[in-house]
């Protein structure tokens, strides 16, 4: 992660510190609102100034070059601290400013820190100890989600890591959300209504017979929390979603 981070701060030492956060003509953002926010080295801002301009982020306050400026530290305060909005609103902000059409190198600058990202959640349980912005596993998965990247090789990752956490996070996945998955539904709720491809890829990928194999196995590690009771029907109703495929 650290390592992710750094490169990041490299990739994007091209932008200068914005001279002024240009704002939204309307009056929705006071005059003085993003002050602060060019006056202060932008390793030594603090995460907490940031939450604001990270919601309001080229749509009211700043441009495409303002928030590759800040980017890395908007990443970097991510995975380090809480933070005051979803996880998701900032990941959002990514496909906003169509970074997939950004130069080869910040391109890959971003996608190696979403892959560490998700293995640092991954191999970690609960996963708020590693990253108290994220909730939980589904958290991780639908914020990189929001980027419009494909969730194949975070699945595939998954499928490689084989560490207790990474089946703990299995195990709660389907507890919460197994039985959203009934009637050949995909996940469609909050952000998921954003992310429909890679909603339909988590969907093919949970209802594997290696996953469902792999969660049957790990069910010891199902935790009294007040939710376990909807393991059992969750766990049902993925086999008979798997089993409607089945020719």
């Amino acid at each position: 992660m650290t390592e992710a981070i750094n490169n990041l701060y490299q990739t994007f030492d091209r932008y200068p510190r914005p001279e002024k956060i240009e704002c939204c003509p309307c009056g929705c953002t006071k005059p003085d609102a993003t002050a602060h926010l060019v006056v202060t080295p932008l390793r030594d801002l603090r995460f907490l100034d940031l939450a604001d301009y990270s919601f309001r982020a080229m749509t009211t306050q700043g441009s495409v070059d303002d928030f590759r400026y800040f980017l890395p530290r908007l990443l970097e305060g991510i995975v380090e601290e809480s933070y005051s909005y979803f996880d998701q609103t900032l990941f959002q902000k990514l496909s906003y400013a169509k970074w997939k059409t950004w130069p080869h190198d910040e391109q890959n600058a971003i996608k190696g820190y979403l892959k560490a990202l998700w293995l640092c959640g991954l191999t970690s349980f609960p996963i708020v100890d590693a990253l108290p912005a994220f909730f939980e596993i589904e958290t991780v998965l639908s914020s990189i989600a929001q980027t419009g990247e494909s969730l194949v090789p975070y699945l595939e990752a998954w499928d490689r890591t084989t560490t207790r956490e990474a089946d703990e996070h299995l195990i709660q996945f389907v507890t919460m959300y197994g039985q959203d998955l009934a009637g050949g539904k995909t996940f469609s709720e909050a952000f998921w209504r954003d992310a429909s491809v890679q909603a339909q890829e988590l969907r093919s990928w949970i209802l594997q017979a290696d996953t469902l194999q792999r969660i049957q196995g790990a069910e010891y590690l199902l935790r009294e929390d007040g939710f376990e009771h909807l393991f059992g029907p969750a766990l049902q109703i993925l086999a008979a979603e798997a089993h409607r495929l089945i020719p």
